[in-house]
């Protein structure tokens, strides 16, 4: 009976302390604005205004003078397409970050022509360690590229169907897309340049396309032109810049988190506080419980 007892006890206390390992351990999924290592974006809170949005019917309800940057790795429903569609035509800018992701479907639903081709953009000439951190030295000067001489890409990718006055960053001609994915230049494989960043107004806002979403993450944000160009975002925000977190990766170790904030919240409920208060009255009573139960079983 003691021992039983003394594993219940030990089950509890073990649980407590993982959870609370989950609660405090900071995430690791790419981009996210709660993960401080290299694939994160929490540095973006750090050198701009940036913030957090957890679901795009937090929205501004008047979004002129916001910014809202978005990386699709997850598809979209017809409400949030519409919420989108709203923030932009009545005054938001949207910063599309996509290389192989749902961008796509946004742009289809926004009536645009541009797509992301979905096919890795490498330049074995013009890269900043390898061919899949292609160079982007090409810059058509507008506000958010302004006093910016080079973008480094991270195994982005290019536009395509993009009008010449429509671009605002091209790749070098050395640049090619890799379509069996050999990192080799084959005859029969594209070559640059590429678009690679494009600019479109759409109502009474502008929809910004950026074929790396990785120039956003912690370890490419200060390298080259990519800190300037992050900087030239948050300068034509005139009130929020938002960071969109509903549409990126998840992980065992997010939906952890997603559930003990559920549980939180019941917690802090009025029926949760008072399930807190017969737990906790239980838990200090135990002790007198344990010890009547050995004398008995010793009797």
């Amino acid at each position: 009976m003691l021992l039983r007892n003394f594993l219940v006890i030990l089950t509890i206390v073990l649980v407590i302390v993982l959870a609370t390992l989950v609660w405090f351990y900071p995430g690791n999924e790419d981009f996210r604005s709660d993960n401080p290592f290299w694939n994160g974006t929490k540095n973006l809170g750090s050198i701009t205004r940036a913030s957090p949005l957890e679901s795009l019917s937090d929205l501004p309800m008047s979004p002129q003078g916001s910014t809202l940057i978005l990386i699709p790795y997850l598809p979209f429903t017809s409400v949030e397409l519409e919420l989108l569609d709203t923030f932009v035509t009545n005054g938001g800018t949207l910063i599309l970050a996509d290389d192989y992701g749902y961008g796509n479907q946004i742009l289809e639903y926004l009536g645009l022509g541009a797509r992301f081709s979905g096919q890795a953009l490498l330049d074995p000439f013009s890269n900043y360690k390898n061919s899949r951190f292609p160079r982007i030295s090409r810059i058509i000067p507008s506000p958010v590229t302004d006093n910016v001489d080079s973008l480094i890409f991270d195994h982005g990718t290019s536009l395509i169907d993009i009008e010449t006055a429509d671009t605002l960053a091209l790749s070098s001609s050395f640049s090619f897309l890799d379509l069996n994915g050999d990192e080799e230049k084959d005859g029969d494989e594209p070559t640059g340049p590429f678009p690679v960043i494009a600019q479109y107004s759409l109502g009474n806002g502008k929809t910004i396309l950026v074929s790396d979403p990785s120039i956003f993450i912690n370890s490419m944000q200060t390298i080259e032109g990519n800190y300037t160009f992050i900087q030239n975002i948050d300068a034509i925000t005139a009130i929020k810049l938002l960071v969109a977190q509903s549409h990126l990766p998840g992980s065992d170790l997010r939906y952890a988190k997603n559930w003990l904030v559920d549980v939180r919240k019941g917690l802090i409920s009025p029926v949760g506080t008072a399930s807190l208060v017969v737990l906790a009255v239980l838990v200090m009573l135990m002790p007198v419980w344990l010890k009547r139960q050995g004398e008995a079983f010793s009797g």
